[in-house]
């Protein structure tokens, strides 16, 4: 069983991604970092989401690279340390499973700091 059947599937995964985002556009911090479209947001997050759990492949959409992503966007150690609080509390609220939450986490956090050595590599040329 996939870690996206574990978490619960869609459902479980754009709960959190609302409550997530809910706490990111009123985050001072973050907030700025971010489209108005909230919308377009949540989506491309779920997408991602789906993707980096081993949900189902939708074959029109190219992978999400957030590497590219931020290679254009680029945040700071601050940036990702928050946006990972912000993230374990919605995970909490969203997640009744707590192995598949931790699971999810774990790849969150490695995610977000390879994107953070990324955006400092990018700094340093």
């Amino acid at each position: 069983m996939s870690l996206y059947e574990t978490l619960g599937g869609e459902q479980v995964l754009a709960s959190l991604i609302h409550s997530f985002y809910h706490q990111v556009y009123h985050d001072s911090l973050l907030r700025p970092l971010f489209p108005d479209d909230r919308h377009r947001v949540e989506q491309a997050q779920l997408s991602f989401l789906t993707q980096l759990t081993g949900g189902p492949r939708n074959p029109n959409q190219e992978p999400t690279s957030l590497a590219m992503i931020h290679r254009l966007l680029p945040i700071h150690e601050e940036h990702a340390i928050r946006w990972l609080e912000l993230m374990e509390v919605a995970s909490v609220e969203a997640i009744p499973n707590e192995e598949a939450r931790g699971q999810l986490m774990e790849r969150l956090r490695i995610g977000a700091m390879n994107v953070l050595r990324v955006c400092e590599a990018h700094q340093m040329d």
